[in-house]
């Protein structure tokens, strides 16, 4: 079985500019998604897909493959099918893609190792998407209209709103995150990276850790502060 790792590094960012090379205990972010592939000894071969100079120079510096993707590749609305596509095409004959973002800088090599093991010894599926457990339970969601608000589900248990019901009574739900996504190559076949059978990888506490606003950093600055 043949791996690769796919990272991808685009330049834009809505809500954090220039986010996968923002500086974490003095590296880019960029920096600790290539160290956890390189240290996890998984892969044979690590590709950063961007169309930003500055992210293929840290790639080739740590020795791992810069791709650069047309720009088509690169807006607000490309999903990840397309350049996961373009990365595949560029480098064939892999039996399994691992997605590693750059926004998750507490996966480490021991997690993306877990990972990768449980997707090859467990349950067959088509992929496995890194998730964990949020408090904000959608059942308790509510769209703002104007000057009034609706349920965003007015299902019922017995008769009770789900949103007057204490949300231990509505069961655990979990989030998907940036930490990792592995699926095998024929997937893309089916026109997506996930396929119709997806699998968990749960994780917790700071591999959960999803960097996406400043606030995000400043909490994940903290975290590192912490293990030093």
């Amino acid at each position: 079985m043949s791996a690769i790792a796919l990272i991808p590094c685009r330049k834009g960012s809505s809500r954090l500019k220039g986010k996968n090379m923002r500086l974490l205990a003095g590296k880019p972010l960029l920096y600790w998604a290539i160290k956890g592939a390189i240290d996890s000894g998984r892969f044979k071969r690590i590709v950063v897909t961007t169309d930003w100079d500055v992210c293929a120079d840290v790639a080739r510096d740590m020795c791992v493959d810069a791709l650069m993707r047309p720009p088509e590749l690169c807006t607000a609305d490309a999903h990840d099918f397309q350049w996961v596509s373009h990365a595949m095409d560029r480098f064939p004959g892999f039996d399994v893609f691992c997605i590693l973002r750059p926004t998750s800088p507490f996966r480490t090599g021991d997690t993306i190792t877990r990972a990768m093991e449980d997707f090859l010894s467990g349950p067959r599926c088509d992929s496995m998407r890194g998730v964990s457990r949020t408090p904000a339970h959608p059942r308790k969601s509510w769209v703002v209209a104007g000057k009034f608000m609706f349920p965003y589900d007015d299902g019922t248990i017995m008769n009770i709103p789900f949103y007057d019901l204490p949300t231990q009574a509505l069961g655990d739900v979990y989030v998907q995150n940036g930490c990792i996504h592995i699926a095998w190559a024929a997937t893309l076949e089916g026109g997506d990276v996930s396929g119709l059978v997806i699998r968990p990888f749960v994780v917790e506490g700071r591999e959960a850790v999803d960097i996406n606003t400043a606030e995000d950093l400043e909490w994940a600055e903290y975290l590192m502060g912490r293990e030093t």
